[in-house]
């Protein structure tokens, strides 16, 4: 069977984000004693999948560091965002209903704490780091694990659970997280990401060696 290539990577990333929404509101629904580890298990195994077809990103500020880089363009950036939300969009709704949830009224909410909003800055930059970071040193491989490790431990400390993905934070209207709530989110989101820029500027940028002083 023949696919055209862009329909087949946005195919990618709205399947992998539909499975991740899935596993985080099914997990969250069925309130299991370490929800952190089924969402975490599954979004490496999505990277996994996805990887060798659109990159494995599903995640908007993910493609926006790629884009950033200049490794994908605006268009395709543009339709990865709109397929990974809607990938979140469905796989929430799918996810209440393996539970016999219904879907959540809209509210507007309040303002997050500070705490919150920390949380998600340090979940995101890290994840975008380690993204920039194994690939930079050719150990893209590593990634789907690594990742996976990263959400498990940031969704174990973070007051947000380590949303750390704006079509996951959209995605979470749907079970009744305030529209408020979720944009001051996503500029966390996008803080956290400038920061892992930041920080792989640092840790990848090559040492300038101290010339020698001659009397």
């Amino acid at each position: 069977m023949k696919i055209n290539a862009t329909l087949q990577k946005l195919v990618a990333e709205f399947l992998g984000v539909t499975l991740f929404l899935i596993a985080i509101v099914g997990s969250v629904s069925h309130s299991l004693a370490v929800p952190q580890l089924s969402l975490a298990v599954t979004l490496g195994l999505a990277i996994l999948i996805t990887g060798g077809i659109s990159g494995g990103h599903l995640n908007p500020a993910v493609s926006l560091f790629f884009y950033s880089r200049k490794e994908i363009s605006l268009s395709h950036f543009l339709l990865y965002v709109l397929a990974q939300i809607g990938g979140g969009l469905l796989g929430a709704f799918i996810g209440l209903q393996l539970w016999g949830k219904s879907v959540s009224a809209i509210s507007l909410g309040s303002t997050p704490s500070l705490a919150v909003l920390l949380g998600e800055w340090v979940a995101t930059g890290g994840l975008v780091f380690l993204y920039g970071f194994l690939i930079s040193s050719k150990r893209s491989n590593f990634i789907p694990v690594a990742v996976g490790l990263w959400v498990f431990s940031a969704a174990s400390i973070t007051q947000s659970g380590a949303q750390a993905n704006p079509a996951v934070t959209i995605a979470l209207l749907l079970t009744g997280q305030p529209i408020a709530t979720s944009g001051w989110i996503i500029v966390a989101e996008l803080v956290g990401m400038l920061t892992g820029i930041i920080g792989l500027m640092v840790f990848t940028a090559k040492p300038v060696k101290a010339k020698k002083v001659t009397k």
